[in-house]
């Protein structure tokens, strides 16, 4: 036992709505964001942390998914290439003995290394203008004279590249669209976002009608054979086409990755959630992109938190929950935050980075 390794006798269901110090999941995970946001590396180290040690393990993928689609995008354009790598090296040390006893994980060495250098990372990394969601109104938008309104595509033949024949025909005309203003000639990023809302709402509206919108099968989707035939897979077809046709290997990677984000954990929930990454992917095919940014400005100081990460995992471990010591932590959380944030100034001295 060292002075890192978390010792805890909860379980995980005693986890489900809080964080390992026991904040409340959903605090802790605003706090994060709001970190990454202002570019504070330890205090996101900290806040990941404590939800690592909880087994909150997607809940972070899904902010890490978030933060890279919606507030960094082209500020780092080829960044999702490495946040792939690094969803598949958490699989791999997942799948080596810790299916089922996920706990574990948190003191896993590798782990602790991925989280806090995709922590750094993100925290370095340029920001751009967040991503907004472009409204749909409901009422309006899927009348027939209000749709034929959008319709700017002088013809018919750019969604057939992808359109399969047993793709539902009630989305060919929005498909169509989206492919138009995906083309050369076009190439309106706003507008294909509309029309990617547009077949989005309109899968949910059939879906309350208990009228599911089924698509052929796209087995290319790494995803659970029951998700392939859904139509969000037509989007990400229309995407991965236009990227080839472009011919730019740099672009054909960095939307690979995009989809393998997309497809982490993949349930009908999600694909609303992470549509960012449609955005991300709409903007490489549109705008001008600058391949050259890396994705360190400073690897040194990436480097430098990940050979101080257990340090971290130290402050948590002074609200671990023990068999014999049970009696030290009753009523612990009225000012956890309090001591949280005083530790966190020690720590930036700590770690040099403060």
């Amino acid at each position: 036992m060292t002075e890192y390794e978390i010792n805890d006798v909860r379980k995980d269901s005693e986890f489900r709505k809080i964080s390992f110090s026991k904040f409340q999941k959903t605090k802790v995970k605003k706090e994060l964001l709001q970190c990454l946001i202002a570019s504070k590396i330890e205090p996101a180290c900290y806040w990941c942390a404590e939800l690592v040690c909880a087994g909150h393990y997607i809940d972070i993928w899904e902010i890490i998914i978030m933060f890279t689609s919606r507030y960094i995008h082209l500020g780092n354009p080829t960044l999702p290439t490495y946040i792939s790598l690094r969803m598949e090296n958490f699989k791999d040390v997942m799948s080596n003995g810790f299916v089922g006893n996920e706990l574990a994980l948190r003191n896993n060495q590798k782990i602790r290394q991925i989280f806090g250098e995709v922590m750094a990372t993100l925290c370095l990394s340029k920001k751009r203008h967040v991503y907004e969601a472009v409204k749909i109104k409901k009422q309006e938008e899927f009348n027939m004279a209000h749709m034929a309104s959008k319709l700017k595509a002088p013809n018919v033949s750019y969604g057939n590249k992808c359109f399969l024949p047993e793709d539902p025909k009630e989305l060919f005309i929005s498909v169509n669209e989206l492919a138009y203003h995906l083309s050369n000639e076009s190439k309106n990023a706003y507008n294909a976002c509309y029309w990617v809302e547009w077949i989005l709402e309109f899968q949910t509206i059939c879906k309350k009608k208990k009228e599911e919108i089924i698509a052929e099968r796209r087995s290319w989707a790494c995803v659970d054979s029951k998700y392939q035939k859904d139509g969000v897979w037509i989007i990400w077809d229309l995407i991965k086409n236009r990227a080839k046709e472009k011919g730019c290997r740099i672009t054909n990677k960095v939307i690979n990755a995009l989809i393998d984000m997309f497809c982490l954990k993949y349930t009908d929930g999600v694909k609303k959630r992470r549509k960012y990454l449609i955005y991300f992917a709409i903007s490489l095919l549109t705008e001008m992109v600058d391949f050259k940014i890396s994705i360190w400005t400073d690897k040194k100081v990436v480097q430098n938190v990940v050979s101080k990460i257990d340090l971290v995992y130290k402050e948590c471990k002074k609200n671990e929950k023990r068999p014999a010591t049970d009696y030290l932590f009753n009523g612990v959380e009225r000012s956890n935050l309090d001591k949280t944030l005083d530790r966190l100034e020690r720590m930036n001295k700590l770690m040099g980075m403060g």
